[in-house]
Protein backbone atom coordinates (compact mmCIF):
# COMPACT_ATOMS: atom_id res chain seq x y z
CA UNK A 1 0.00 0.00 0.00
CA UNK A 2 1.43 3.32 -1.01
CA UNK A 3 0.61 6.69 0.30
CA UNK A 4 0.11 9.61 -1.93
CA UNK A 5 2.38 12.48 -1.13
CA UNK A 6 0.34 15.17 0.58
CA UNK A 7 -2.50 12.75 1.52
CA UNK A 8 -3.25 12.87 5.20
CA UNK A 9 -5.12 10.46 7.42
CA UNK A 10 -4.84 7.10 9.12
CA UNK A 11 -4.68 3.67 7.65
CA UNK A 12 -7.35 1.10 8.46
CA UNK A 13 -4.84 -0.82 10.63
CA UNK A 14 -4.07 2.28 12.71
CA UNK A 15 -7.77 2.97 13.26
CA UNK A 16 -8.42 -0.65 14.32
CA UNK A 17 -5.48 -0.59 16.78
CA UNK A 18 -6.65 2.70 18.31
CA UNK A 19 -10.20 1.37 18.66
CA UNK A 20 -8.99 -1.86 20.29
CA UNK A 21 -6.83 0.06 22.80
CA UNK A 22 -9.73 2.40 23.60
CA UNK A 23 -12.06 -0.55 24.25
CA UNK A 24 -9.49 -2.18 26.55
CA UNK A 25 -8.93 1.02 28.56
CA UNK A 26 -12.67 1.79 28.85
CA UNK A 27 -13.37 -1.82 29.91
CA UNK A 28 -10.78 -1.54 32.70
CA UNK A 29 -12.20 1.81 33.85
CA UNK A 30 -15.75 0.40 33.78
CA UNK A 31 -14.79 -2.69 35.82
CA UNK A 32 -12.87 -0.59 38.35
CA UNK A 33 -15.78 1.81 38.80
CA UNK A 34 -18.25 -0.96 39.59
CA UNK A 35 -15.80 -2.75 41.87
CA UNK A 36 -15.32 0.44 43.91
CA UNK A 37 -19.07 1.10 43.93
CA UNK A 38 -19.83 -2.44 45.22
CA UNK A 39 -17.18 -2.15 47.95
CA UNK A 40 -18.61 1.23 48.98
CA UNK A 41 -22.13 -0.22 49.23
CA UNK A 42 -20.93 -3.11 51.42
CA UNK A 43 -19.05 -0.69 53.66
CA UNK A 44 -22.14 1.47 54.06
CA UNK A 45 -24.26 -1.57 54.96
CA UNK A 46 -21.72 -2.65 57.59
CA UNK A 47 -21.60 0.84 59.07
CA UNK A 48 -25.40 1.02 59.16
CA UNK A 49 -25.65 -2.27 61.09
CA UNK A 50 -22.95 -1.11 63.52
CA UNK A 51 -24.70 2.25 63.94
CA UNK A 52 -28.04 0.54 64.70
CA UNK A 53 -26.35 -1.75 67.25
CA UNK A 54 -24.65 1.19 68.99
CA UNK A 55 -27.91 3.15 69.01
CA UNK A 56 -29.71 0.17 70.59
CA UNK A 57 -26.98 -0.17 73.25
CA UNK A 58 -27.27 3.56 74.05
CA UNK A 59 -31.07 3.30 74.36
CA UNK A 60 -30.76 0.33 76.76
CA UNK A 61 -28.14 2.15 78.82
CA UNK A 62 -30.31 5.26 79.23
CA UNK A 63 -33.39 3.21 80.13
CA UNK A 64 -31.48 1.08 82.64
CA UNK A 65 -30.03 4.19 84.26
CA UNK A 66 -33.64 5.34 84.80
CA UNK A 67 -34.85 1.92 86.01
CA UNK A 68 -36.89 1.54 89.17
CA UNK A 69 -38.60 -1.35 90.93
CA UNK A 70 -38.40 -5.07 90.19
CA UNK A 71 -36.04 -6.44 87.57
CA UNK A 72 -35.76 -9.87 85.99
CA UNK A 73 -32.98 -11.28 83.82
CA UNK A 74 -33.39 -14.72 82.25
CA UNK A 75 -30.58 -16.22 80.18
CA UNK A 76 -31.53 -18.71 77.47
CA UNK A 77 -29.64 -20.44 74.70
CA UNK A 78 -30.47 -20.16 71.03
CA UNK A 79 -28.32 -22.25 68.71
CA UNK A 80 -25.82 -22.65 71.59
CA UNK A 81 -25.52 -18.86 72.06
CA UNK A 82 -26.68 -16.53 74.86
CA UNK A 83 -30.03 -14.82 74.40
CA UNK A 84 -31.19 -12.90 77.45
CA UNK A 85 -34.61 -11.57 78.36
CA UNK A 86 -34.50 -8.39 80.44
CA UNK A 87 -37.66 -7.08 82.15
CA UNK A 88 -37.71 -3.88 84.20
CA UNK A 89 -39.58 -0.63 84.76
CA UNK A 90 -38.19 2.79 83.88
CA UNK A 91 -39.41 6.35 83.73
CA UNK A 92 -40.42 7.32 80.23
CA UNK A 93 -39.05 10.76 79.31
CA UNK A 94 -41.93 11.23 76.86
CA UNK A 95 -44.76 10.52 79.33
CA UNK A 96 -43.06 10.98 82.70
CA UNK A 97 -44.57 7.73 84.00
CA UNK A 98 -43.16 4.36 84.95
CA UNK A 99 -43.31 1.99 81.95
CA UNK A 100 -42.61 -1.73 81.78
CA UNK A 101 -39.84 -2.52 79.29
CA UNK A 102 -38.85 -5.94 77.99
CA UNK A 103 -35.78 -6.63 75.85
CA UNK A 104 -36.24 -10.09 74.43
CA UNK A 105 -33.87 -12.25 72.40
CA UNK A 106 -35.63 -14.74 70.18
CA UNK A 107 -34.75 -17.14 67.40
CA UNK A 108 -34.09 -15.31 64.19
CA UNK A 109 -32.76 -16.84 61.00
CA UNK A 110 -32.50 -20.60 61.58
CA UNK A 111 -30.34 -21.15 58.49
CA UNK A 112 -27.66 -18.70 59.67
CA UNK A 113 -28.31 -19.50 63.36
CA UNK A 114 -28.85 -15.88 64.35
CA UNK A 115 -30.91 -14.09 67.00
CA UNK A 116 -33.38 -11.19 66.75
CA UNK A 117 -33.54 -8.59 69.54
CA UNK A 118 -37.05 -7.28 70.23
CA UNK A 119 -38.30 -4.54 72.54
CA UNK A 120 -41.73 -4.49 74.16
CA UNK A 121 -43.01 -1.35 75.87
CA UNK A 122 -46.07 -1.19 78.12
CA UNK A 123 -47.00 2.31 79.27
CA UNK A 124 -50.09 2.75 81.49
CA UNK A 125 -53.01 4.10 79.49
CA UNK A 126 -51.39 3.30 76.12
CA UNK A 127 -51.48 0.38 73.75
CA UNK A 128 -48.48 -2.01 74.20
CA UNK A 129 -45.80 -1.56 71.54
CA UNK A 130 -43.39 -4.07 70.02
CA UNK A 131 -40.43 -3.51 67.73
CA UNK A 132 -37.62 -5.62 66.29
CA UNK A 133 -34.50 -3.64 67.14
CA UNK A 134 -31.77 -5.79 65.62
CA UNK A 135 -31.86 -8.82 63.38
CA UNK A 136 -29.17 -11.36 62.59
CA UNK A 137 -27.14 -10.83 65.76
CA UNK A 138 -24.90 -13.53 67.15
CA UNK A 139 -25.52 -13.07 70.88
CA UNK A 140 -27.31 -10.81 73.39
CA UNK A 141 -26.46 -11.18 77.06
CA UNK A 142 -27.36 -9.16 80.13
CA UNK A 143 -25.60 -9.76 83.45
CA UNK A 144 -26.09 -8.20 86.87
CA UNK A 145 -23.43 -7.63 89.50
CA UNK A 146 -24.91 -9.28 92.56
CA UNK A 147 -23.29 -10.83 95.63
CA UNK A 148 -19.78 -9.95 94.48
CA UNK A 149 -20.08 -11.72 91.12
CA UNK A 150 -21.67 -11.35 87.70
CA UNK A 151 -24.90 -13.35 87.33
CA UNK A 152 -26.77 -14.11 84.10
CA UNK A 153 -30.06 -14.77 85.90
CA UNK A 154 -31.66 -12.37 88.36
CA UNK A 155 -35.00 -11.78 90.00
CA UNK A 156 -34.83 -8.79 92.33
CA UNK A 157 -37.14 -6.20 93.84
CA UNK A 158 -34.84 -3.39 92.75
CA UNK A 159 -32.15 -2.88 90.11
CA UNK A 160 -28.68 -4.22 90.94
CA UNK A 161 -25.69 -1.95 91.54
CA UNK A 162 -24.26 -2.61 88.08
CA UNK A 163 -25.28 -4.34 84.88
CA UNK A 164 -23.34 -5.45 81.84
CA UNK A 165 -24.87 -5.66 78.36
CA UNK A 166 -23.03 -7.63 75.68
CA UNK A 167 -24.03 -7.64 72.03
CA UNK A 168 -22.14 -9.78 69.52
CA UNK A 169 -22.38 -9.21 65.78
CA UNK A 170 -20.59 -10.93 62.92
CA UNK A 171 -19.28 -8.99 59.91
CA UNK A 172 -17.69 -10.93 57.09
CA UNK A 173 -17.01 -13.88 59.41
CA UNK A 174 -15.32 -11.60 61.99
CA UNK A 175 -16.96 -11.15 65.42
CA UNK A 176 -17.59 -7.66 66.78
CA UNK A 177 -18.44 -7.32 70.46
CA UNK A 178 -20.18 -4.26 71.90
CA UNK A 179 -20.22 -4.13 75.68
CA UNK A 180 -21.67 -1.55 78.04
CA UNK A 181 -21.59 -1.40 81.84
CA UNK A 182 -24.57 0.44 83.31
CA UNK A 183 -25.24 1.82 86.78
CA UNK A 184 -28.95 2.43 87.57
CA UNK A 185 -29.23 5.95 89.01
CA UNK A 186 -32.80 6.38 90.30
CA UNK A 187 -32.84 6.48 94.10
CA UNK A 188 -29.05 6.51 94.36
CA UNK A 189 -26.90 9.33 95.60
CA UNK A 190 -24.93 11.02 92.81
Amino acid sequence: MRRNPGAEGFTLLEVLLATALTVIVLGAVYATFFLVERASRRGQQSLLVLYEAQKTMDLMRRELEASEGPMTIVDKEYFGKHGSTLTFSAFSPRDGVLSKIVYLAKEGDEKNRTITLEKQLQTPGRKPQEADLLENIDEFQVQAYSGGKWASTLEAGSPPDEMRITLKLVFKDKPIVLEETVTPRIGKQL
